[in-house]
């Protein structure tokens, strides 16, 4: 199987909380997440696999190797989306400034990012 990829903008230039954009992964097998912009809010990545309970998950911030749940700070922040349904980049918290998060998937790279 030739390996393919999907990229979306998650939230654009945001600036409340919201879910943002749904992307739909299940056909995939990892993401990175680039959270951009000059804000103070805290984005929540989550997970879902019946496309109602979301659960929060967790990505690696590829440029210190941490695990967590939430970025506060922009970066790229990676993730293995095998067996999810559909990942978002809530903003769950906010207090000023400006929030985009893109992403791009692979059906490639099912490797282990954590």
């Amino acid at each position: 199987m030739i390996p393919y990829s999907r990229s979306l903008t998650m939230q654009s230039a945001a600036a409340a909380t919201g879910d943002g954009v749904v992307f739909d992964v299940g056909d995939l097998a990892s993401l990175v997440m680039q959270v951009v912009g000059t804000f103070v809010g805290t984005v929540t990545f989550e997970a879902t696999v019946d496309q109602t309970n979301w659960v929060a998950i967790q990505a690696v911030n590829l440029n210190d190797g941490s695990a967590a749940t939430t970025a506060t700070a922009p970066g790229l922040y990676a993730c293995r989306v095998v067996g999810l349904k559909q990942v978002r980049a809530r903003i769950s918290a906010y207090t000023s400034g400006s929030i985009t998060v893109a992403a791009f998937a692979s059906s490639g790279g099912a490797g282990e990012i954590l």
